[in-house]
């Protein structure tokens, strides 16, 4: 029986927190993988619940009632490009000896996957190879994943995989598992598209506290900043039917509350997509909890639309606005408008969700962006009574704001991470500080305003 070890590297960087951070498309291969018969094994170097950080390093699990929490961290020495920079540095997941003593246990592999996620995270996906390359040097690795896609020519001179695969084409990937293993795995069983691939294999954790889930892949939008768009090629959706079969079998299988959608588009054809999804988990009488860390599209929300997401348990939910530029919303992408967005906040608004309950990402750091957009914007979204929520420009190869960055194709992804930026010029980080302090100030003003009013009425 051929054997398979899945790893999912560290977090190198100067801050890193759990905010429903899972390697999902490397779980979805584990289970088509397993489907195929091959032997799994796993390692989420990430995982806040890895047994040996309570027993061996007696490090209790940090969370909230959502499943989010703080990482085990070491501090590193910086890299020699990034020693001018005045933070510390961080090895964010489990310790390197309890990934040694995990790969210590396990018989030889047949084949090795590595995923990775932010271009600049990639020194943890150099250490999980050496230190595997060291104990299974006859073993082929093949590395893919955000950071080997989007720098696909760093990662295949740098990272000492025997293969970097480019693209979310499942198909393709498992041709190079079979070209690497001499595996001729049947026709019949390989997935054809996203709507055949079986459920992620959360099993494979000791504990889940929230799982990650899509309704589709890709986006509809060509957004001038993001990598969605490279990451998968085209938009698809899978069937209402479908999503909440998985949802449903999660929580009556793993007992999960908590879901996340990672979809970039999930109110794209509301009416038949979004609206049918939660009609039909209304209709199961689930007592879970919803998540949209990366944000709806205020143009899909709709009144009806907006009571039913407060009624089923989408908690705090966030929209993208990203600046109250009416030129740059429409050249960056044209995905929303001003009018939009105070629209949809009246709508949630009025389906229950109080004052500061709805996040709004605001950017900052764009290329050619003055502070002022970025102070208006935040003002704008404070009057709304939505929480201001920044989110830091950070340069992602082949994107168009990154051919107007003119930063070149050989600049060192450590270079991508938006931290970094203000660093380089210090009257620019007093600026970016005084964004952030504004936005803080102007959060706690909206929930002292909140809690007054609440006392208020008690009274």
């Amino acid at each position: 029986m051929l054997s398979a070890l899945l790893v999912y590297p560290w977090i190198y960087d100067f801050a890193a927190y759990d905010l429903w951070l899972k390697p999902l498309g490397l779980l979805y291969i584990a289970s088509i993988l397993k489907n195929l018969g091959i032997e799994v094994s796993f390692i989420d170097c990430l995982d806040r619940y890895y047994e040996s950080l309570s027993h061996s390093f007696g490090k209790s699990v940090s969370r909230n009632k959502y499943g989010c929490g703080k990482y085990y961290y070491e501090e590193v020495e910086k890299p020699q490009l990034l020693k001018k920079f005045p933070r510390r540095y961080k090895r964010y997941g489990i310790p390197v000896q309890v990934f040694t003593e995990k790969i210590n246990e396990l018989s030889t592999p047949d084949i090795i996957l590595v995923s990775s996620g932010m271009t600049y995270w990639y020194p943890g996906v150099f250490e999980a190879i050496k230190i595997l390359k060291v104990k299974f040097p006859k073993v082929p690795i093949i590395l893919g994943g955000t950071y080997a896609t989007l720098c696909y020519q760093h990662a295949l001179e740098g990272s000492g995989a025997d293969y970097v695969f480019k693209g979310g084409d499942m198909g393709r990937l498992i041709k190079i598992v079979e070209e690497n293993t001499g595996a001729n795995f049947s026709q019949e069983k390989l997935p054809l598209d996203f709507s055949s691939w079986p459920y992620p294999a959360y099993d494979l954790y000791r504990m889940n506290e929230y799982v990650a889930l899509r309704s589709s892949l890709g986006c509809p939008f060509r957004c001038t900043y993001c990598a969605v768009n490279l990451l998968n090629r085209k938009f698809e959706q899978r069937t209402p039917e479908l999503v909440v079969r998985e949802i449903e079998y999660f929580h009556n299988n793993l007992g999960v509350k908590n879901f996340v959608f990672y979809d970039d588009s999930l109110l794209f054809d509301e009416q038949k997509h979004f609206r049918r999804i939660v009609e039909l988990i209304f209709d199961l009488r689930l007592d879970c909890f919803f998540h949209t860390p990366n944000g709806l599209q205020a143009r899909f929300i709709t009144n009806d639309g907006a009571r039913l997401m407060n009624r089923l348990g989408f908690i705090n939910p966030r929209l993208s606005l990203e600046t109250l530029n009416e030129k740059r919303q429409a050249t960056s992408g044209n995905k929303v408008t001003t009018g939009e967005v105070e629209r949809a906040v009246r709508y949630l608004e009025e389906a229950g969700y109080s004052p500061g309950q709805v996040g709004i990402y605001v950017m900052m750091g764009v290329p050619d962006q003055p502070f002022e957009e970025v102070y208006e914007t935040m003002q704008f979204v404070h009057g709304l009574g939505a929480k201001i929520l920044l989110a830091e420009y950070s340069p992602i190869p082949g994107t168009k704001e990154w051919e107007k960055s003119l930063l070149g194709d050989n600049i060192d992804p450590l270079l991508h991470n938006n931290s970094l930026f203000p660093l380089h010029d210090i009257e620019e980080w007093k600026e970016f500080q005084k964004l952030k302090d504004e936005a803080r100030r102007l959060n706690r003003r909206l929930v002292d305003h909140t809690s007054s009013n609440r006392r208020e009425r008690a009274f």
